[in-house]
């Protein structure tokens, strides 16, 4: 019997801070997570831009092929992208699956203007 549940529908909101990425979500030991939805919506009157990596936090091995070898580290999914006052946009237009261990930050131009909302499922490794 698992200890963790096989599917869990989540949501994560987080107001972004400036420059430095935030830790929105990481996978928990034992799941991969699907991040179906990453929306950010600006509440300033002014651009406010925002930045979205997906964080490698352990090394992947390459196959016996000597492929697919992953160092730690971050992947922009988008950089500096500009959200107008009172607007808000979708930042990933697919899914994007997350291992265990593997997050994702966000960071904006401005603290305390952008909010982000991410639906998540995470699913259990069995």
């Amino acid at each position: 019997m698992a200890l963790i549940p096989l599917n869990t529908f989540k949501t994560k909101t987080s107001l972004l801070g400036e420059s430095t990425a935030t830790n929105v979500y990481v996978a928990p030991v034992g799941t991969t997570a699907i991040i179906l939805m990453a929306q950010v919506s600006n509440v300033s009157t002014s651009s406010e831009t925002v930045s979205l990596v997906h964080y490698r936090n352990r090394p992947i091995l390459q196959d016996a092929q000597g492929n697919g070898a992953q160092s730690v580290g971050g992947t922009y999914l988008v950089q500096n992208f500009q959200i107008p006052p009172a607007d808000a946009a979708t930042l990933l237009s697919g899914k994007l699956i997350i291992e265990q261990f593997d997050s994702i930050k966000c960071y904006a131009s401005t603290s305390g203007t952008l909010q982000l909302t991410l639906s998540v499922l995470e699913t259990a490794n069995q």
